[in-house]
């Protein structure tokens, strides 16, 4: 061989195009070769030819030694080229099989076309997009050409690509004398990068273009490429974190609505709650009879403007996913099918009163009205009946439209859903538009015609699931008319809302739901913590220099998916790839000086450029985790402060609350909380849909802080009345009463309760 010219050297290798091997021996006949070819003083002098050797006969190493299982393989290594067209030979597979392979071979192939060669046969199968995969191959397989023969399974590597893990038939071979722990100390099967998603994507894109210097195609591929490096390496250390011990960092406070209703709120006429709209039998219209369909948007939106003015908020029923209703003053849930038990709830005297008082203590809620007595809120009341047509004289109250006599109140609110009725002010209305504009087409806000009154309800209105809660906080995809996936539990969930409820609601679901909610958490440079004065979790951003809490994990998605968390990373991005354009005040927000060098105070590392130094804040795990422990210790607040955008309410045992901005004090719950959501002062108040979580957790902190006999006196302090001195440096109020300290005080009064009680673990 001595006298052999790397031409013949690599001649000599190109004939063994194909090399089988099923034994110990084969392989060993192979790795023998292989060595002595690498290790000839011809190859060694040209370094490329080696390095492909090398990298061939690594390749070879990794297939032979991984663990396999159940099955003989035969593995057939092709040193040729396909000519752009990379083929995955099977011979005689199970159909069963197939697509799982597909899936791990080709899936990272650009422009791959799938052509499928049957070995035994020699006949090519090539795939196409009008032909199901598995019919294509089930019509060779079925042929008696080829039925004899499927006594084998084999897999043809094609260089240059390397394969990544195979199936599980094929993770099985007999390894003969190799010792099986030698296996796993040389096979290190390099995962793919993680790729983003297309719609951060697009979004970071945009915003670098807004941002980079040099906002050219070249400039932003290498802007996303050095943040992709940086992703790549935060997920590939957050995949070796456990996270199955810290399931109750992402433990949800409150998980259903329906849960809460009976041991909350005052009796009401929700005793039926489980009966939906859909359930209802409707009469079937008699044959020949016209179809007089309506227009009851504006009808609706004259009950959502009394209710407004009632102080009612809509919100979403988690259960489900419709609207309802929420009423401050009284705890009153209803859900939006049932609107004559709201409108009963907004005419009754309880509610009446209940309301007046809560206006006449606190003038910093608007109202509709100067005055704001019981005689003034039942003019309101007043007023919508009138606009129903609904009249009262010395002889009582009737209905203008129906010209019928009414008993009382509470049979004004069951005549004015009458489906008569309902139709006759349908039409009135319609008339009264087109008289004043007879040209002019139907208004957006009418919506569309509708049979009846309960189809529109069905059918109008609802919520989008997009942003909806449940759907991200517990890793939900829409999959279907009626049917959901759970990406977590591997699970297709079909009927109704419900059963995807019941199925969230599950302790496997929610031990399953943990690690990928904190998964997600720490590849968006966001943490899980826990309140300093109240009971519970929130979450925060270490990147964003502004302090970001939220009270709940949807809203921390939405925030590392807005405009405002983008820009950052743009900013971010722009520091490191130009020494001219580093943002000081970004960096310092996230400890970084830049004196002589740049030197991280957290972590206590200098870095010699701005490349370094803004990787290391975007992909190190202990430099985050750190920036969340320092901004939480630096705002220590309760669930009001995050709640309500850095608003707090100091409290002595959660009986008497003072308000920090307008110095008012509050002695019970539902004055506080109307207080906190109507109130002119509080410029950005929580969303409608968040409120009825936030009077939940509310309550369930209060009972705790009670319990405790906690007095948070000033902002970042807060005393424990049992042990009668403040929480300790490191403490909060979770942590403090659990403490042995805290515990010994209580003594036999002390109860070992579940602080996450509605996280149903």
């Amino acid at each position: 061989m001595a006298n052999e010219s790397v031409d013949e050297v690599t001649k000599g290798l190109s004939e063994l195009t194909l090399l089988s091997f099923r034994k110990i021996d084969d392989m060993k006949r192979l790795v023998r070769h292989f060595v002595n070819v690498i290790n000839h003083p011809l190859t060694q002098e040209n370094k490329i030819v080696t390095n492909y050797l090398k990298n061939l006969n690594e390749t070879h190493k990794r297939v032979f030694l991984q663990k396999r299982e159940g099955v003989e393989v035969e593995y057939i290594f092709t040193t040729e080229k396909k000519s752009g067209i990379q083929r995955q030979r099977f011979n005689s597979l199970p159909v069963s099989e197939v697509p799982e392979l597909l899936k791990a071979e080709f899936l990272t192939a650009e422009n791959a076309k799938q052509v499928h060669i049957c070995i035994d046969c020699n006949v090519e199968i090539e795939m196409n997009d009008e032909e199901p995969l598995m019919e294509s191959l089930q019509k060779h397989f079925n042929l008696d050409v080829h039925m004899p023969k499927m006594k084998r399974e084999s897999v043809d590597v094609a260089e240059p690509i390397i394969l990544p893990n195979m199936s599980r038939r094929l993770s099985a071979m007999e390894c003969g004398e190799t010792p099986a722990q030698s296996l796993e100390q040389i096979i290190h099967l390099v995962k793919p990068m993680e790729k983003l998603e297309r719609a951060f994507l697009a979004k970071l894109e945009a915003s670098l273009i807004r941002h980079l210097p040099d906002n050219s195609e070249a400039s932003i591929d290498a802007a996303v490429r050095f943040y992709q490096t940086a992703y790549d390496k935060l997920c590939k250390d957050v995949a070796s974190i456990d996270f199955s011990t810290q399931a109750s960092a992402v433990a949800p406070i409150i998980m259903s609505i329906k849960d809460n209703v009976y041991q909350n709120f005052a009796a009401d006429a929700n005793k039926n709650i489980d009966a939906d709209e859909n359930d209802q039998t409707q009469e079937k219209p008699v044959k020949n009879q016209v179809k007089k369909y309506r227009y009851y948007g504006p009808i609706e939106n004259f009950i959502l403007k009394l209710l407004g003015n009632h102080k009612l908020l809509s919100l979403v029923d988690d259960r489900t996913g419709k609207l309802a209703f929420f009423c401050v003053a009284c705890e009153y849930y209803t859900l939006r099918f049932r609107y004559d038990s709201v409108l009963n709830h907004v005419f009754s005297e309880t509610h009446i009163h209940n309301l007046s008082c809560i206006l006449q203590a606190d003038k910093l809620i608007s109202f509709v009205m100067d005055e704001r007595s019981v005689e003034k809120i039942k003019e309101l009341n007043r007023k919508f009946l009138y606009g129903h047509d609904i009249l009262e004289d010395a002889n009582g109250l009737k209905c203008g439209l129906c010209k019928v006599p009414i008993d009382s109140i509470e049979a004004t609110t069951v005549h004015i859903l009458d489906e008569n009725h309902l139709a006759r002010l349908s039409d009135k209305l319609y008339r009264r538009m087109r008289a004043n504009n007879p040209e002019g087409s139907i208004p957006d806000e009418w919506g569309p015609k509708d049979l009846d009154w309960t189809k529109f309800l069905a059918s109008v209105g609802k919520p989008q699931n997009n942003r909806d809660h449940i759907i991200i906080e517990n890793f939900i995809k829409p999959s279907g008319k009626i049917a959901n996936y759970c990406t977590c539990c591997d699970m297709t969930l079909k009927g109704p809302r419900q059963v995807l409820f019941n199925h969230i609601r599950q302790k496997k679901h929610l031990r399953n739901a943990a690690p990928f909610k904190l998964a997600m958490l720490y590849k968006n440079h966001c943490r899980p913590s826990e309140y300093y004065a109240s009971f519970g979790n929130f979450y925060v951003c270490t990147l964003c220099p502004n302090y970001v809490a939220v009270p709940s994990f949807s809203a921390i998605v939405q925030h590392f998916e807005s405009v405002d968390h983008i820009e950052t990373l743009a900013k971010m991005i722009r520091s490191a790839l130009y020494a001219e354009a580093v943002d000081q005040e970004l960096l310092s927000a996230n400890k970084i000086t830049s004196a002589d060098v740049f030197k991280c105070e957290i972590c206590n590392i200098t870095f010699q450029n701005n490349f370094d130094v803004v990787n290391h804040v975007l992909s190190n795990i202990d430099h985050q985790n750190s920036m969340a422990e320092a901004k939480v210790f630096a705002n220590k607040g309760d669930i009001i402060s995050v709640y309500m955008h850095g608003n707090y309410i100091l409290h002595s045992e959660g009986n008497t609350f003072n308000c920090v901005s307008c110095k008012e004090v509050f002695n019970s719950i539902r004055s506080l909380l109307a207080h906190l959501i109507y109130a002119d002062h509080f410029v950005q108040k929580p969303s409608s849909e968040c409120v009825f979580r936030f009077y939940l957790e509310l309550k369930h902190n209060i009972i705790m802080l009670t319990r405790n006999k906690y007095v948070y006196y000033d902002f970042g302090k807060l005393k424990c009345g049992i042990c009668d001195a403040d929480v300790p440096e490191g403490e909060n109020a979770k942590k403090h009463v659990i403490s042995t300290r805290h515990r010994e005080f209580m003594g036999a009064s002390y109860v070992n309760m579940n602080l996450d009680a509605s996280a149903v673990e």
